[in-house]
């Protein structure tokens, strides 16, 4: 959430997001509050010197909760709020409801984040669910699909406010500020993953104060607290003018309608499913959607390409949601069409920038082509009138600064193939099978000119073509996709594009770098070691499977500036050019990693191809670090004019260090990028004669210089040597041909048919012990 959050006044918030009401609204009060009144004191007379007193006594008489009991507990606030604001009535079609978290109902971590209240329209309140089964008798549990706005109360005071605009932080420093922070988040994710949503509200309540939040996929604005006690003629106003809204205008999708189970399209759903093969992967997975605990939804479809006409699709759960509140927030859906047939949507918020292209355009770019291994579009398009709006706000509230927030559209794209997550692979034939499907789908869209710029473990999927059929890779997700041609010169990239764990170590050093060939091949390298590490035995111990995943994928360092940049265990096997993990098994053994046959001492096939690839990327990475062939001249002839400073030539002149560096150095040649070269010796190097000589002084420097020269002139050759065998090495990277032939190579090896075990990487991820 770094800088992601807006404070505002009162004002701003209720200009800017409900700008046909007024502030005033709320100081002559609604007449449902005015008839709890004393009617004296509706018609009494004032004068002008009363002016001030009698319109704060209104105030107070009005607001809602200045009589209201004080609470003893977080649960006791709402039920409180929730009783004092549905007797005045203000919230026309509306009522809140207090919903205390049952206590047995799903996990623990899920029971200690359940909010406790929100406000649902009245048309739905008979369809809550009552948590009869505990000593709240009767009490209803909140309907994430169902619910308005969500209600978040913490009774401990301003201490745990995390919007709290009096401090100068971008990020809530105490452990109370986070902890409410998590909670509104988790409430906000709840409801977008529930429903469909361009925006939401939420009603925090943190000691005596109230604010009000908005929430949408670019960022966070908050309007400033204020003493609901003494002011709540401003909670008035808010609730008053978000309930007069249309539902597009408080944050509903009016492309996405919520099918009744009793109607015509759910039971079309319904039937689809009743005779569904065991081997129909798509159909098994659009049965597994129809959950009855699910909203099922008509979702409506622009198709760019097709005079903008419309195509409604019918889904259930989602098949695949992306964590998180802010971002793309990318879902798929298994989908039936108007013909019965089953499909893939993707609904997403797309990042929109002129440079950069959508999804279904660049798969109508590639159609053409018919390439293999790359979805088949049907229909695609932005939701009209749905784009982020925080991030066209930000500027206004900070003028000075330049807008790091990304713009984000909504966007809806239907291809033919349903595919599998990657790491639902069988065992290590079929995941390199896909693998190379990957490969050449993503060489074949190079070749026509597009460079695909995100490639991760969600992007490659497994798909039949027919049911029951063998399966094969498909390269998925192309919204980042650019023309190679259009592609921003080095230094205007705008920030990261990738997936963090996936993305190359000079990328992730360098998040203006523009990305080339180079830099996907070695995603789909991490991409395939990143599944083999999780599922494919190997000889590092078990149970440092995890550290070793978490610093390789996700770990980082970070710059004088701030800034995120690659972490050491990547940067140092891209260096090296082979992976050491002699700091995760006990005794330091095993210096390399290495993958190795279920229950034998062999490798695996995987594991050559491996060493052969990291072999390139270590190449590749030491030619970056050298200095140019040109710099080296010139520093050895600059060298070359100096009067040695010494009388002889010293035993050890650098030459063993340099041979060092030639073979590597390490105990691992086989992975060094220069292994097959002739190794360097000091045989037959002998120091010259100490003896003295009787040559004159201009002789003996001459003869020194000499030596110097034939000296300087041998490191630039082994230098030339060394550089070549590099070079030969990287070069297999310039092109997808070479991976494609050694994919093939480890493809046509003896495999082991069950080598796939336990997935060694826990489900929330590694976490750091604390000492």
């Amino acid at each position: 959430m770094y800088r992601k959050v807006t404070s505002v006044t009162y004002e701003e918030f209720i200009s800017e997001f409900f700008p046909g009401e007024s502030t005033e609204l709320a100081e002559s009060p609604a007449p449902s509050v005015l008839s709890h009144l004393p009617i004296r004191t509706l018609r009494k007379r004032t004068t002008t010197s009363s002016k001030a007193t009698t319109q704060k006594s209104r105030n107070s008489s009005c607001n809602l909760f200045s009589r209201m009991p004080t609470p003893k507990s977080d649960a006791g606030m709402y039920q409180k709020l929730s009783s004092a604001i549905n007797k005045a009535k203000i919230c026309d079609g509306f009522t809140f409801v207090s919903t205390p978290h049952t206590g047995k109902a799903g996990s623990d971590a899920e029971k200690s984040r359940e909010v406790d209240c929100g406000m649902y329209p009245n048309s739905v309140l008979d369809q809550l669910k009552i948590a009869s089964h505990s000593k709240f008798s009767r009490r209803r549990r909140t309907d994430w699909s169902l619910v308005e706005i969500a209600v978040e109360c913490h009774l401990n005071g301003a201490d745990d406010d995390p919007f709290d605009e009096t401090i100068d932080v971008d990020e809530p420093l105490s452990e109370g500020r986070r902890k409410v922070l998590d909670q509104v988040l988790y409430c906000a994710e709840r409801v977008f993953q529930h429903q469909h949503r361009t925006c939401q509200y939420l009603l925090l309540f943190v000691g005596k104060f109230a604010r009000m939040v908005r929430i949408d996929r670019s960022g966070i604005f908050a309007a400033e607290r204020f003493d609901y006690r003494e002011d709540g003629a401003k909670l008035v106003t808010f609730l008053r003018s978000y309930t007069r809204c249309s539902p597009a205008d408080r944050g509903h999708d009016p492309t996405a309608v919520r099918l009744d189970p009793e109607s015509d399209e759910a039971k079309r759903m319904k039937a689809r499913v009743e005779n569904v093969l065991a081997v129909d992967y798509a159909g098994q997975q659009f049965k597994a959607s129809l959950a009855p605990e699910w909203p099922w939804w008509q979702l409506e479809v622009p198709d760019e390409h097709n005079d903008h006409k419309k195509q409604h699709f019918l889904v259930g759960k989602p098949h695949f949601q992306k964590s998180g509140v802010l971002g793309r927030a990318t879902r798929g859906y298994v989908a039936l069409d108007a013909n019965d047939n089953l499909v893939y949507l993707k609904d997403a918020w797309r990042i929109f920038r002129e440079d950069i292209d959508q999804e279904g355009a660049t798969l109508e770019a590639l159609r053409p082509h018919k390439i293999d291994f790359v979805p088949t579009l049907i229909c695609h398009g932005d939701i009209p009138g749905q784009e982020a709006k925080t991030q066209a706000l930000w500027p206004k509230y900070h003028p000075e600064e330049h807008c790091h927030l990304k713009r984000h559209q909504h966007y809806r794209i239907v291809v033919e193939e349903v595919g599998k997550p990657l790491e639902e692979f069988e065992n290590g034939l079929q995941l390199l099978t896909v693998i190379f499907c990957a490969v050449y789908a993503h060489s074949q869209a190079y070749k026509n000119g597009i460079i695909h710029r995100d490639i991760s473990d969600g992007n490659i999927l497994l798909y039949q073509e027919t049911p029951g059929g063998d399966w094969l890779g498909l390269l998925t997700d192309w919204e980042l996709a650019k023309q190679v041609a259009h592609q921003p010169s080095e230094g205007q990239q705008f920030g990261l594009t990738g997936t963090w764990a996936f993305l190359s170590a000079k990328i992730l050093n360098n998040h203006s770098k523009t990305t080339v060939i180079q830099d996907e091949l070695e995603s789909l390298f991490h991409v395939t070691l990143y599944m083999a590490l999780r599922f494919l035995p190997n000889n590092c111990m078990e149970s440092e499977v995890p550290r070793l995943i978490h610093n390789y994928f996700d770990d980082y360092a970070v710059r004088s500036n701030g800034e995120h940049i690659c972490g050491i265990e990547k940067r140092t096997a891209m260096s090296l050019g082979r992976i050491d993990i002699s700091g995760y098994n006990i005794d330091g053994s095993c210096g390399s990693l290495r993958f190795l046959w279920p229950g034998e001492k062999c490798t695996h096939p995987l594991d050559e191809l491996f060493r052969t690839l990291l072999s390139w990327f270590g190449a590749y990475y030491t030619l970056a670090r050298m200095p140019a062939p040109d710099d080296v001249m010139l520093d050895l002839e600059e060298e070359n004019t100096k009067e040695p400073e010494d009388t002889h030539i010293p035993a050890d002149d650098g030459f063993v260090v340099q041979s060092l560096a030639h073979t590597g150095g390490t105990d691992d040649n086989s992975t060094n990028p220069g292994r097959g070269m002739a190794k360097h010796s000091l045989t037959g190097l002998q120091p010259p004669s100490l003896e003295p000589s009787n040559a004159s002084p201009a002789v003996l420097r001459a003869t020194r210089l000499e030596r110097q020269k034939q000296r300087h002139q041998e490191e630039l050759e082994r230098e030339k040597r060394y550089r070549t065998e590099l070079e030969k090495l990287a070069k297999n990277l310039e092109t997808h041909d070479p991976m494609l032939q050694e994919i093939i190579k480890a493809l046509e090896k003896g495999w082991p048919p069950f080598d796939r075990c336990e997935n060694r990487e826990p489900k929330n991820g590694w976490v750091p012990r604390r000492i």
